[in-house]
């Protein structure tokens, strides 16, 4: 497993131009994980370039930004195995259902059947962007914010309708049954996601200052 670079090194233009890679890569990776070695990757260019007093405004990345993110994502995507996309998909679900079944627990004491039901939509839509996306050499930020919104924002207006319709949508599971469901899930992700780590050396993606 690699270490995370050590960006304190950067300086000025540089450590800006770093922010702007991981910020562009933000919008272009779908998955909540990337490769250690891609954030190596374009850590290696920007401090090469700074040993060397090379401006950045001359390096490749920075003449066609979303150009150098697609190019990164989509070579790293074509290498991706099934069993890989299949743990992410557990990592994704797990995190999910953890996430919103905690908030149940602490504000309504009990999951509800409406949230449930909204994880699963929501993993459905997920599942099914991510595969097509996976696919695409070239993709544009803006889509893959539209369908992030629309993944989370279109279940929950779904739920909401339903709810006045269908009774057992409304349902509250008991607080252990929900306490444990979110227990599950909880050491699910984790294990899921310390085999992610682990195996094929990803991480949570999220930007550092």
């Amino acid at each position: 497993m690699q270490s995370r670079p050590n960006i304190s090194l950067l300086k000025n233009n540089y450590l800006e131009t770093y922010h702007a890679i991981q910020a562009c890569l933000m919008q272009h990776n779908f998955s909540l994980l990337l490769p250690r070695n891609i954030e190596k990757q374009i850590f290696d260019i920007v401090f090469t370039a700074q040993n060397q007093k090379v401006p950045t405004k001359k390096l490749e990345c920075n003449k066609d930004l979303d150009k150098f993110c697609n190019k990164l994502i989509y070579e790293y995507n074509s290498s991706v195995s099934a069993i890989q996309q299949v743990l992410e998909g557990i990592f994704t679900f797990s995190i999910l259902v953890f996430f919103f079944t905690l908030l149940d627990v602490l504000f309504e004491k009990g999951v509800l059947m409406s949230t449930l039901i909204t994880c699963i939509l929501i993993s459905i839509g997920y599942f099914i962007s991510n595969t097509i996306l996976r696919h695409k050499e070239t993709s544009s930020p803006k889509l893959r914010s539209l369908l992030i919104f629309g993944i989370v924002l279109i279940p929950f207006m779904i739920m909401s309708f339903l709810k006045t319709k269908i009774p057992s949508f409304a349902v509250t599971f008991p607080f252990l049954d929900s306490l444990v469901l979110t227990l599950v899930t909880g050491v699910i992700s984790f294990l899921s996601y310390s085999i992610l780590s682990k195996k094929y050396d990803l991480f949570i993606f999220i930007r550092r200052k």
